[in-house]
């Protein structure tokens, strides 16, 4: 059974708080995200085939520094709940050990951010991405709040298809706009280190990450400076 239709009085309750407004509706998601649940900080992750593709929107800076850190590394509460496809709930990050993704942990922990945890976004069986919820101080989410996040990564999961939905045909919603351009500068500077070491498409992005979180610089920045032709991997 739906969500919606097994907690209805819930699900209204957070739709009617994450109404968003017509001017900045991506950013007012997010940040209404973070309000209903009680953190810190919030982000949509879309993922495909246990790759971040984007952030659709974060509420804070903090949010987005942690987020980008989890495009390079490769790991986070967003990769583990649409792999699992169940909340992913670390409540401290600095008593992990390094157990649960050590290089982002320690990422989070130096962005300001103790607390981590992921809610898929799943409609009809088929998972799109997690919505992220981020605290600045360790934090264990009540029943209270699982609850609501659930509630929360569903309404966010199908405001995001909505967009899509009311867009116009053969094209991307502009809301989503952000999304495919930071992929394009990824995927046109994988292609190029690709033929420049010789390696597989796959090798490439490993390096561009590698690349970006040895020199502690975004991998976007990174892929500008690659198709700009101010670095090569040859």
């Amino acid at each position: 059974m739906a969500i919606r239709e097994r907690e209805p009085d819930r699900v209204a309750r957070v739709r009617a708080a994450m109404a968003v407004g017509e001017q900045d509706p991506v950013v007012s998601l997010c940040a209404a995200c973070a309000d209903v649940v009680e953190v810190a900080g919030a982000a949509l992750a879309l993922v495909k085939g246990g790759r971040v593709l984007g952030t659709v929107c974060v509420s804070d800076p903090v949010t987005s520094l942690v987020e980008d850190l989890q495009y390079t590394l490769g790991e986070g509460p967003a990769l583990a709940a649409s792999e699992t496809r169940e909340p992913v709930l670390v409540a401290d990050l600095a008593a992990t050990d390094g157990a649960r993704w050590p290089s982002f942990g320690d990422g989070a922990l130096q962005a300001g951010m103790r607390s981590a945890n992921g809610f898929p976004m799943v409609i009809h069986g088929i998972c799109i991405g997690a919505l992220d919820l981020y605290h600045d101080e360790a934090m264990t989410l009540t029943e209270t709040q699982v609850a609501d996040a659930l509630v929360v990564a569903d309404v966010a999961c199908r405001t995001v298809l909505r967009w899509q939905y009311v867009a116009i045909p053969n094209a991307l919603a502009w809301q989503l706009e952000q999304v495919p351009a930071y992929r394009a500068v990824v995927h046109q500077a994988t292609g190029m280190i690709s033929v420049q070491s010789e390696t597989s498409v796959d090798d490439s992005l490993a390096l561009l990450c590698a690349h970006s979180f040895a020199h502690d610089r975004s991998i976007d920045q990174v892929a500008d400076d690659v198709v700009s032709r101010r670095l090569r991997f040859d």
